[in-house]
């Protein structure tokens, strides 16, 4: 296990074993941060998507560009 793997595990085996009302407010102190916020975002919108087929980018251009968005 690799250094950062490791302090992750550290990391969230504390997060876990904490009530769900502090584990409430660590959430809010990492979402009141903006860039941090984007990111969780991006991570979880990944995660629940990462399954799914991808478009090639041609075609998405080619529909935006048919309903007028480019």
């Amino acid at each position: 296990m690799r250094r950062a793997e490791a302090t992750a595990e550290v990391f969230m085996t504390a997060f876990e074993s904490l009530p769900k009302s502090d584990r409430g407010v660590i959430l809010q102190r990492l979402f009141a941060n903006p860039a941090l916020k984007e990111d969780l975002i991006d991570v979880a919108t990944w995660y629940e998507r990462h399954a799914e087929r991808a478009i090639p980018y041609r075609r998405v251009h080619e529909r935006l560009k048919k309903v007028g968005r480019l």
